[in-house]
């Protein structure tokens, strides 16, 4: 072989080995970016409200998160807050796109959230009365965890508060027989008891 030959050899090997870098170069930062995240808290009494935090690495542009594995996106934050109302076990996917595609985080039942235990409760005396005298409200609520932090009392079931104290009086001012509604509410959830046609009020002028 000539020694022309022998250097075209070289300089076609060379060509081929800088394509073969360049190549390399411009795949260089290309994959699409890695979908992750968490979630706090992971268990709940319903209504409960998360905080999600993006772990994704890469380049990523935009968002799409579905909270309730039903298909639907549900947001497009970066790091959203999702209230969950109702009890369940929820699927949560998160999927993640950038220029050169996108990738998909599912967690199957990720999050537990629960039924709010049933903790109101409360007694009237008397609850059988002639005329117009003040009753006397108790509450009587033991909540499963923590303490009481608010009470809401319907006196009449009307959907009207009339009171917010832990222990109130109420004077019925007409005859009648009245459904009483209590409401207590915790740091972690809501309970509502609600004692049908418990008071009876006569005598009162009509």
């Amino acid at each position: 072989m000539t020694i022309r030959g022998e250097t075209m050899i070289r300089i076609a090997a060379a060509l081929v080995a800088m394509s073969l870098v360049l190549a390399a170069l411009a795949g260089c930062g290309s994959s699409p970016p890695k979908a992750a995240f968490s979630a706090i808290p992971l268990t709940g009494y319903a209504p409960e409200e998360v905080q999600f935090s993006d772990l994704s690495e890469g380049n990523v542009t935009s968002w799409a998160w579905d909270f309730d594995g039903d298909g639907v996106i549900d947001s497009t934050d970066r790091n959203p807050v999702y209230l969950f109302a109702n009890p369940g076990n929820y699927t949560v996917s998160l999927t993640v796109f950038g220029p050169s595609g996108n990738t998909t985080d599912v967690k199957a039942d990720y999050l537990r959230i629960i039924p709010c235990p049933h903790f109101a409760d409360f007694v009237a005396e008397p609850t059988s009365m002639s005329g117009q005298h003040p009753i006397q409200f108790t509450d009587l609520s033991v909540a499963p965890s923590g303490n009481v932090t608010s009470w809401a009392w319907d006196f009449t079931n009307a959907g009207r508060i009339d009171s917010t104290e832990q222990n109130p009086t109420h004077t019925y001012p007409r005859n009648g027989t009245y459904s009483v509604t209590l409401t207590v509410t915790t740091s972690e959830c809501t309970d509502t008891l609600t004692k049908h046609s418990y008071i009876k009020v006569t005598g009162c002028p009509t």
